[in-house]
C-alpha cells in the first residue's frame, strides 16, 4: 500500500537516508529545547502501541523513519506483526517485523523539518521515506493528509467539509508540536467555560436590581468603585442569574456547568456520538469503525462544526448518564443581551 496523499514531486533537500544521529534533537543541548519539550507532550512523541501493530508496515506514519518500504501484508493469521488483546504475546508476520519500543523513532522532528547539526530548520517539508527525500509542502494541512487522510481501509482524515472552519489551516487551531487544540486559546473565541454563572434557583425571581443590594451592599460598592461608575442596574451585567433566563439552558450552555464538555461535543456536525471518556471528567464525540470485520469505537473529531446545537443528544428521557431531559428553548441570543 503506497502512502496516502504522497507526490511524485520531490524537493531534493536531503540526499541521504537520515540517520538517527542526524535527525534526533537532543533537548539538553539543543537551542529549541523549548520546542522539544512541547513535542513530547503531544500525541506525535508517543504513537508505540503494541495492540495496534507498531511495525515496519504501520510505522510509514507511526514512525516513519522506521518504516520498511518493502514491507507488505502477509496472509492470515499472521497479516502484520501485531498484538491482540486477548493474546499474550504478539504475532510476527514474515513480511515484516515487530520494531521493540526502544527503537522506535516517533514522529519526530524530522518527519515535518529538515534537521541539520541538531537544529530543525523553520520552514515545513515531508520526509518522503520512500525516496529519502523533502518533499515541498503549500500548507501545514498539506503536510498533516500526509498522514491524517483516508485509505481503502483505514480512515484517519479530518474532514472540515464546507464547515466555517473550511478556509481554515491545521496549525490555524492546533499548536504545531503539542497538536493540541482548544476554541478557546486559537485566538477565534472567548473564554466560555466561565463566561456565564452557575444558575442560582434561589434568585430566579429576583427581577429588581434595587433587591440585590439589600443582601450585596459591600459586593455592589466594590462593584462600583471599581468600574468608577454610579450605581447601576445590577441586571446589566448578571442578567442570567435572574428572572426569566434563569431557568434557561441559555445560561447553562457555556458556564460551569458544561466546563467539563468540549466543544465538539456540543458543535459537531457530523451527528457523532457523545459521552464522557472513559475514567475521565471530559465529554466528547465518538466514531464506531469497521476494519477486517471488527468495529471499534474511540474518540473522534470530525471537524466539521455547527453553530447550531441540539441539546437532546445528551439530555435524553432515559439518558444513560441521567441527566435532566427537561431542557428549555433557547432565547435568541441577541434578546438575551
Amino acid at each position: 500500500m503506497n502512502l496516502v496523499g504522497c507526490q511524485s514531486a520531490t524537493n531534493q533537500i536531503a540526499n541521504a537516508e537520515p540517520s538517527i544521529e542526524e535527525t534526533t534533537l537532543e533537548p539538553t543541548v539543543s537551542p529549541q529545547a523549548d520546542i522539544w519539550t512541547a513535542w513530547e507532550s503531544s500525541p506525535h512523541a508517543q504513537t508505540y502501541a503494541l495492540e495496534k501493530g507498531p511495525n515496519d508496515y504501520c510505522a510509514r506514519c507511526h514512525s516513519p523513519q522506521n518504516w520498511n518500504t518493502a514491507a507488505e501484508i502477509d496472509p492470515p493469521p499472521n497479516c502484520v506483526s501485531c498484538k491482540f488483546p486477548n493474546e499474550p504475546e504478539p504475532r510476527i508476520a514474515e513480511s515484516n517485523v515487530l520494531i521493540p519500543e526502544e527503537e522506535w523513532q516517533d514522529i519526530g522532528c524530522a518527519v515535518c523539518h529538515h534537521v541539520e547539526d541538531g537544529v530543525a530548520e523553520a520552514d515545513i517539508a515531508w520526509l518522503n521515506m520512500s525516496t529519502n527525500y523533502y518533499e515541498t509542502v503549500s500548507s501545514s494541512t498539506e503536510l498533516c493528509e500526509k498522514c491524517h487522510a483516508d485509505s481503502e481501509t483505514l480512515q484517519h482524515g479530518r474532514h472540515i467539509s464546507d464547515s466555517v472552519h473550511a478556509d481554515f489551516t491545521c496549525t490555524d487551531c492546533h499548536d504545531a508540536h503539542t497538536a493540541t487544540a482548544s476554541c478557546t486559546t486559537a485566538g477565534c473565541h472567548t473564554d466560555f467555560t466561565t463566561r456565564y454563572p452557575v444558575s442560582i434557583p434561589e434568585h430566579t425571581d429576583q427581577v429588581d436590581a434595587q433587591e440585590c443590594t439589600v443582601c450585596h451592599t459591600s459586593v455592589a460598592d466594590i462593584h462600583m468603585n471599581v468600574l468608577d461608575e454610579t450605581p447601576v442596574a445590577c441586571l446589566e451585567c448578571h442578567k442570567y442569574l435572574m428572572g426569566e433566563y434563569a431557568e434557561t439552558r441559555y445560561q447553562s450552555a457555556h458556564s460551569n456547568i458544561h466546563a467539563t464538555v468540549t466543544c465538539i461535543a456540543c458543535h459537531d456536525g457530523s451527528m457523532l456520538e457523545v459521552g464522557p471518556m472513559p475514567n475521565e471528567d471530559q465529554w466528547v464525540t465518538f466514531r464506531t469503525t469497521s476494519l477486517l470485520g471488527r468495529e471499534s469505537t474511540a474518540p473522534y473529531q470530525s471537524h466539521n462544526v455547527q453553530l447550531e446545537v441540539d441539546c437532546t443528544r445528551c439530555h435524553y428521557p432515559e439518558n444513560p448518564w441521567e441527566l435532566s431531559p427537561d431542557i428549555e428553548e433557547l432565547p435568541d441570543e441577541n434578546d438575551a443581551g
